[in-house]
């Protein structure tokens, strides 16, 4: 049943990721040198007084946030290790599908999407995150804090590339 789960997810995962690259194919928006990058490699560590959580996270660009755009969508996949004081061996594996708004360096950023929850019960439990995520047009850095959940209350750092 462990692995099936798995395999279904990992699945999704790559659905998603294909997904965006058909979406890219329409050449119906401008690409300027004022867009953002497209893809972000981001890790970020979470705390709440029930324990500490350590992130890892690929995020793409769905639809494009530029000089003439002020929201885009975004697909992210990551994997997390938790160490929880009422479980502290779990880990799990994170999809989400969020949403970017604001202009030049600050936007808000929300996602919502499920978290396979693995240890002595495996579970799927709903996945949010809001937050600020900061990144300059066509910059390399990225850095994002929030709350959610199972990151809790988080802050990361990324490449964007």
């Amino acid at each position: 049943m462990k692995s099936n789960n798995l395999k279904f997810f990992i699945l999704l995962g790559i659905f998603l990721v294909g997904y965006s690259s058909i979406y890219s194919q329409q050449d119906s928006l401008r690409k300027t040198d004022n867009d953002y990058k497209m893809n972000v490699i981001h890790g970020s560590f979470g705390t709440l007084v029930i324990g500490y959580t350590a992130n890892i996270f690929y995020d793409r660009l769905l639809s494009p946030l530029g000089k003439y755009h002020t929201t885009c969508t975004f697909v992210r996949i990551g994997y997390q290790d938790n160490i929880i004081l009422t479980d502290p061996n779990g880990s799990a594996i994170i999809l989400e599908g969020g949403i970017l708004t604001g202009k030049h360096f600050g936007h808000f950023e929300g996602a919502l999407g499920i978290a396979y929850m693995q240890s002595e019960n495996n579970l799927l439990m709903p996945a949010f995150s809001v937050g600020f995520r900061g990144q300059k047009q066509n910059g390399s850095f990225m850095f994002r804090t929030g709350l959610g959940f199972p990151e809790l209350l988080f802050f990361g750092l990324g490449v964007a590339f």
